[in-house]
């Protein structure tokens, strides 16, 4: 029987003509596995993977396509709470054989479609777990919110307005930028 590491590693070089398919959840563990690089998941808010997706080979080319989701701990950029934010994305990934772009020897420059391209040596072997985890790093957006709806922190007092009033709401304390408040700006 195929292990779980088997299931996600594979050489683009003896890849079927019918290519390969996915439709699989991606134990959090095995992102995890150190044998395979390292991804923090201490937090029990992580999930497994949820990963649909195919590799076919496309004159010349292996093209991964595909979808995943899971969801990952977050602190909200507007009250600071913590949540479960439902993190997903699509995968695109033309991968193609060979040596390096003998272009970039020559210093010359890459058209936008060599860029679009991931070269690996043949056999061309091929970490799905590491390509997920790519793939995980490239969606991560720098500032979430808990929900569309959030009112944040009041910027006099702290207190989070989704839970709390406060007397301040309203009143603006002298700061060096009260200044600007009747500054004319040209439209």
């Amino acid at each position: 029987m195929q292990s779980q590491k088997d299931k996600f590693s594979l050489t683009l070089q003896g890849l079927a003509k019918s290519g390969r398919q996915w439709d699989e959840v991606v134990p959090l563990a095995l992102l995890a596995d150190v044998s395979f690089g390292d991804l923090n998941v201490e937090s029990p808010l992580f999930s497994d993977m949820q990963w649909k997706g195919s590799l076919e080979p496309v004159a010349g080319q292996f093209v991964l396509t595909g979808c995943w989701q899971m969801h990952v701990p977050r602190r909200c950029g507007r009250c600071n709470v913590e949540f479960a934010s439902l993190m997903k994305a699509d995968v695109h990934v033309v991968y193609e054989l060979g040596q390096k772009h003998k272009d970039l020897a020559a210093e010359e420059e890459l058209s936008p479609e060599d860029c679009e391209q991931e070269l690996l040596p043949s056999p061309g072997e091929l970490n799905m777990l590491d390509v997920l985890r790519e793939q995980f790093w490239l969606a991560w957006r720098p500032m979430v919110v808990c929900s569309q709806d959030c009112k944040g922190l009041c910027l006099q007092c702290g207190v989070d307005l989704n839970r709390d009033t406060c007397d301040c709401h309203g009143q603006v304390k002298e700061n060096p930028f009260a200044a600007l408040k009747d500054f004319k700006f040209d439209a």
